[in-house]
């Protein structure tokens, strides 16, 4: 992840948004290429350990409905992680958005992000990673996130045949999904100081890549300083900004879009589309069901997280560990730091473009 960083850092710096898509030209095609040659690489393992941990038993367990699971956490999660990974509720795809042409084709744009992303994420890596985990290692050995991609699956790669090969696809794959994905939650900051503030690209691109080290420090410092498995400075940010905090801005976003702007957003998205949003579709979808699926989801999720302790001054999930609270405290400094500057910086930003439309005659102020 620091070299990722890094790395996103020098591309920040150096080059301007022509040179990232270059990069990105290459690399997203690349993801999908050895995606393809990993899936294959999967299904045609046999059973190296029990004759009934099959990579086709994998997929039957990754893709059967376990319905006595679905409960708030799960679904606040599910949500959280589809929010994150279309880059919605937090900035990045209105950045993307701000660069299109006024006739370029918003609907054929938005289908191709969602359906190429959700294959790469959903189909691609869930083929790989879970079948041969579950080869491997059954249905008991099955892990999440880093410990999936981190631990389990390096002693794997080391142990099959090729393992040395595929597991350099593999890495590769995720490095290339990883430093696009950065370059795009970089690159929305710096052009916010570009645009809104200012500041240079380049001084720009060393004040975020000097943000993102003092925010991201405490994490190594707390696995240095406390030698402990869980690290809670990470878990009470992930809490609250990988989960609860994105949907709650992806409503704000929803309710922007069909009740602020309303016919405006359906004419601005059907202006040279290819294929045109319904009006009946858009106030299904934009007005109605999507703000009311996440207005329940964010109760039940609100509710589910103060009868778990997330609300107290000490969550449950510390109480058991006093000297680890201080990071957790420590991560709500952070956020409420960053909440803080981002209305201030809102609040600037509206003002200064309502003052500008005042003096171009474009909104009528009544004394």
């Amino acid at each position: 992840m620091g070299y990722c960083s890094c790395f996103t850092w020098i591309c920040g710096y150096a080059w301007n948004t022509k040179g990232i898509e270059a990069w990105a030209k290459i690399m997203m095609p690349t993801i999908y290429i050895f995606g393809i040659i990993l899936i294959i690489r999967t299904l045609t393992l046999s059973a190296p350990v029990r004759p009934d941990w099959t990579p086709i038993a994998g997929l039957d367990y990754i893709w059967s409905p376990k319905w006595s699971e679905l409960n708030a956490k799960a679904a606040l999660a599910a949500a959280g992680q589809i929010f994150f990974t279309l880059s919605l509720g937090m900035g990045i795809i209105q950045n993307y958005a701000s660069y299109l042409k006024p006739d370029d084709d918003i609907v054929v744009s938005g289908l191709a992000t969602v359906s190429l992303n959700e294959l790469a994420e959903v189909i691609l890596g869930g083929t790989i990673a879970i079948p041969i985990c579950y080869a491997f290692l059954g249905p008991e050995g099955l892990s999440a996130g880093v410990g999936l991609s981190f631990v389990a699956l390096p002693n794997i790669f080391r142990t099959m045949a090729g393992g040395r090969l595929f597991g350099t696809l593999w890495f590769l794959l995720l490095f290339f999904a990883g430093f696009t994905s950065a370059i795009a939650m970089y690159n929305y900051l710096v052009a916010l100081l570009e645009e809104e503030m200012g500041v240079k690209r380049k001084v720009g691109s060393v004040l975020v890549f000097s943000l993102y080290i003092i925010i991201g420090l405490p994490v190594a410092l707390e696995c240095i300083i406390t030698k402990k498995a869980e690290l809670f400075y990470l878990t009470e940010l992930d809490n609250w900004v990988g989960s609860y905090f994105l949907v709650v801005l992806g409503l704000l976003e929803v309710i922007v879009t069909g009740w602020l702007m309303g016919d405006k957003a359906l004419e601005e998205m059907n202006r040279g589309g290819y294929w045109k949003v319904p009006k009946w579709f858009f106030n299904l979808f934009i007005r109605f069901l999507a703000p009311v699926y996440i207005v329940i989801l964010l109760v039940w999720s609100t509710i589910n997280y103060a009868n778990e302790g997330y609300f107290k001054l000490v969550p449950s999930f510390a109480e058991k560990v006093p000297e680890l609270i201080p990071w957790v405290q420590g991560a709500r400094v952070v956020m409420f730091v960053v909440l803080i500057i981002g209305f201030v910086q809102s609040y600037r930003s509206i003002k200064r473009k309502y003052v500008d439309e005042i003096r171009e005659g474009k909104v009528l102020v009544v004394r």
